[in-house]
Order: C-alpha cells, then structure tokens, then sequence
C-alpha cells in the first residue's frame, strides 16, 4: 500500500534534514569544527616531536628576515605538550562562542589577531627568541567576546563574557611583562587589543537622532500618550 501524499511529503522533509549538513556555527557544528582543529594542532605537534622539533624554526624569529614567515604559520606550532595542553580549553571554548557568533567574525578575529601578533612579536619581541604558538589567536577572541558584552549589551553576551573572563582569567597572566620561553607578552596584549576593538566596531549600538523621524521629535520610537 502506497504513501498518502501527505505522508510522503513528511517523508521528503525527514530525508532532507538527515541529508543536510550540519552549519558550522551551529552549537554542534561549532563543536565539531573546534574540536577538529584543536586535533590538528596536536597532530602537529605530535609529528614535530617525534622528528626533533624542526618545526620551531617555522617560528617567529624577530627581526630576522628569515624569521617572517613565521608571522603567519607561528600559531600552529608549539614548543611542548605543556604549551598546547594550557591552551587548549581555552581555544576550544572560546573559539566555540565566537564560532556560534558568525563564521565571518571567527575568521576576521583569527586572522586579524594573528596577523597583528606576530608582527608585534616579529617587531618587538626578545631577539634572542624563537615565539610559537596560538596563544595571540586565543587572547583575541577573549578581547572581541569581552567588547561584544560591552557594546552589544545583551544579556546573554554579558553572561558569557563574564563566565569566560572569570574561567580563564589566567590568560591575563599572559600579558603581563616578563621573559616566557616561546611566547612574548606584547604579542599578546597586542591581539588581545585588536579582538576588543573589533568587537567594538561590529557590535556598537547606534543611538537614534532627535528629530531624525519623518514627524519629528523620536521618530519612529515616538509613541502617543494614552
């Protein structure tokens, strides 16, 4: 006996939301895509351990001609286990809620604060030093979640904002001056600038003019009196 229409039709909405693939910044989708990453970050580090750690020189060498690119790859490299292990909840979770915030402000978070640490560190760092690690990534999440609750001013946003600055307020140690092995501390308070002004900039309320309305006064927010 054959499906009414109406049935199959029921049917057709099943397959399609079984076939459609999770969005990424979904919660799950979210999860799935950090947790990837994360992954691949230990993936890395796995091989480079094994093979001497010659991945270090892909690392921000300040100063050195020899030492740009690692401007760009210095985030996906780190020194030890110890190094990522620190800093994997705080990327997977933090990433997390930016990732759930929009894909387009992950990625101008990400590559903004990683650009601007590594130039920081490549300008600026110990000579002597080689800088690895996502450390400036993290931190500029941490700053445009921190500014979104400030601008933005919604409730769920000051919710996490709070949680994650109280959960991972040892990140601050991070940005205070002092000689650390692998990491500078200018790199990091630099992103961690660019993260709050970016937030900032995309989450500002904008303020509705007196007078701006087609009748004058409030506008549109204007309301007669009962």
């Amino acid at each position: 006996m054959g499906l009414s229409r109406k049935q199959q039709r029921r049917q057709e909405l099943l397959d399609t939301k079984l076939l459609r693939p999770i969005r990424p910044t979904s919660a799950g989708g979210a999860l799935v895509v950090m947790t990837g990453a994360l992954a691949a970050l230990w993936l890395v580090l796995g091989i480079d351990a094994a093979l001497g750690h010659p991945l270090l020189e892909l690392g921000i060498k300040p100063r050195q001609l020899g030492g740009l690119p690692g401007v760009v790859l210095a985030p996906l490299v780190h020194a030890s286990a110890g190094q990522l292990a620190a800093l994997s909840i705080p990327f997977a979770v933090l990433g997390w809620f930016t990732l759930t915030a929009g894909l387009r402000y992950l990625a101008l978070v990400t590559g903004a604060a990683a650009l601007t640490s590594g130039l920081v560190g490549w300008l600026a760092g110990p000579s002597d030093q080689v800088i690895v690690g996502v450390s400036g990534v993290v931190l500029g999440w941490l700053g445009y979640l921190l500014a979104r609750a400030l601008f933005g001013r919604r409730v769920v946003w000051i919710a996490i904002a709070v949680v994650v600055a109280l959960v991972f307020s040892g990140l601050f140690n991070g940005l205070q001056p002092g000689v650390r092995e692998y990491e500078f501390w200018g790199s990091q308070l630099a992103s961690l600038v660019v993260g709050v002004g970016i937030g900032a900039v995309l989450h500002r309320r904008r303020r509705t003019r007196r007078g701006s309305g087609p009748l004058g006064g409030r506008g549109l927010d204007r309301r007669p009196k009962a």
